[in-house]
């Protein structure tokens, strides 16, 4: 990966004002007088493919193991190039899957992986797109892979996220994407349609230890939130009425407690990204409320929680094109900060918490050297 490495720590200093709103329960700062020092830092990621590659979302069960997935080469050429890596604990390694060996044997119907998420360093769920959907999972020892819609090449998927005996995805059911699915999976059910919206669904989480899910993405009116409540075996969904937010789009979501489910992504035209504005919404367990920030333009891509249960969110901020933004929220207000300068613009960026530990995992990508092609980063934190 040709990104210069950077020192492990980048003093920042933001003079902003402090303004604190209430907010749905909640005392949100719209901003800090001083950001404290940045602690991220770049990390050798694995070798994913040989034209340029990205990673598109990352996951960790503890300090020694953690799982990024993306693909393997540059835009123009994004057909049949999967890539999925692995931390073990010293470095990043591609993780062979069946059929997806580098630099030859790709499956030719599996293009790249959206999303991944793990229960254990033995119980990972990764989804993908192509000519078809591919859903994968590592037991510990070696992969099983699954087509959720058969050959159907018209249907897609985005998330997934591991519930309570079950694992649940959010994609579409067309080619445009304005046709939102819920699916699960149950062992020996296979995989069930659970729920299907008009608009689309970019992201899911399942609540800890329940049987509850929220699931998030936009339609045509703004921001889409959709929540599923498990009884007696059965799932209950219903529409989560959200602020009017025209143009609004979610792109994460992250259930924390029944009062306290965060859900960032942006406002603005889709195709125009250089006019985003980042957005957060917060629900307290009555309602939904959008929530102050100390950035202006940007969009955010990334959400997690610290050891602590600390709100942390990654992104893109057009005044720090080649710096992951990065905000947290601690007692009532925001703290902003800047990774280390990446070369190139910052394109995409998502976060994890690393359980056991107070640090972090970083992934995303940069624009390459050529306008269709691409770099993925990794970042650590702590």
């Amino acid at each position: 990966m040709d990104i210069p490495r950077a020192s492990a720590r980048v003093t920042l200093a933001v003079a902003i004002s402090v303004v604190t709103v209430p907010v749905a329960g909640l005392t949100i700062g719209a901003g800090t007088v001083q950001a404290a020092p940045a602690q991220w830092r770049v990390v050798k990621g694995a070798t994913l493919g040989p034209d340029g590659s990205a990673l598109i979302d990352v996951t960790a069960t503890g300090p020694r193991d953690a799982w990024a997935v993306g693909y393997g080469c540059g835009r123009e050429k994004a057909e049949s190039c999967p890539a999925i890596a692995r931390w073990n604990g010293t470095q990043w390694k591609s993780a062979t899957m069946p059929a997806y060996r580098l630099p030859a044997g790709y499956d030719s119907d599996l293009n790249h992986f959206t999303a991944v998420s793990a229960a254990s360093a033995h119980d990972v769920w990764a989804v993908g797109n192509g000519l078809n959907v591919r859903v994968g999972h590592w037991n510990g020892r070696s992969w099983s892979m699954y087509r959720p819609f058969g050959k159907d090449g018209t249907k897609s998927l985005s998330d997934v996220g591991i519930g309570r005996g079950r694992v649940w995805f959010t994609g579409s059911l067309n080619e445009i994407g304005d046709r939102a699915v819920v699916l699960s999976w149950s062992g020996s059910a296979g995989f069930t349609r659970e729920y299907t919206h008009k608009g689309s669904l970019a992201a899911l989480s399942a609540r800890p230890g329940t049987g509850e899910i929220w699931a998030v993405g936009s339609q045509k009116t703004g921001p889409l939130v959709v929540r599923g409540t498990e009884r007696g075996g059965r799932v209950r969904w219903e529409e989560s009425r959200t602020p009017a937010i025209p143009e609004g789009q979610l792109n994460q979501v992250r259930a924390i407690g029944a009062n306290d489910v965060w859900a960032v992504g942006q406002i603005g035209n889709p195709y125009d990204w250089s006019d985003f504005k980042p957005l957060v919404l917060h629900f307290d367990g009555k309602s939904w409320s959008q929530v102050p920030l100390p950035v202006a333009k940007g969009r955010i891509t990334g959400l997690t929680a610290d050891a602590s249960g600390n709100i942390w969110v990654s992104g893109v901020d057009p005044s720090h094109p080649k710096q992951v933004l990065f905000m947290r929220y601690v007692q009532g207000a925001w703290t902003t900060s800047y990774g280390p300068k990446l070369g190139l613009p910052v394109r995409h960026a998502t976060i994890s918490g690393i359980p056991g530990s107070s640090g972090m995992w970083a992934v995303g990508r940069i624009a390459g050297d050529s306008e269709d092609s691409e770099k993925d980063f990794i970042l650590r934190y702590g």
